[in-house]
């Protein structure tokens, strides 16, 4: 029985890690984003409804993306601990 070469691309996935932390700087910043984007529809538009339906939307939205990012940082994680692992399996061997 043969042992197969894994292969790991350290860039690709460095590159992975760094746009899903940018997506979770996004992600924390977005409730002052939907705070200002409710705001700007009334300002030009006076339309209230619309208004009213993206506060709702900015409520319903809000449980969803503390998950997604406490969901998302679990797979930074992961994703530098396979770096990490083959990373010091490549300089053991």
């Amino acid at each position: 029985m043969s042992a197969e070469k894994v292969v790991i691309d350290y860039d690709l996935l460095d590159g992975v890690r760094t746009s899903i932390r940018t997506i979770i700087t996004a992600l924390k910043d977005a409730p002052e984003n939907a705070h200002d984007a409710a705001g700007a529809i009334d300002r030009p538009f006076e339309q209230p409804q619309l208004q009213a339906l993206a506060g709702d939307f900015r409520g319903e939205w809000e449980s969803r993306r503390e998950d997604l990012i406490i969901s998302l940082e679990d797979v930074s994680g992961y994703i530098s601990d396979v770096i990490d692992s083959y990373y010091g399996l490549d300089r053991w061997f």
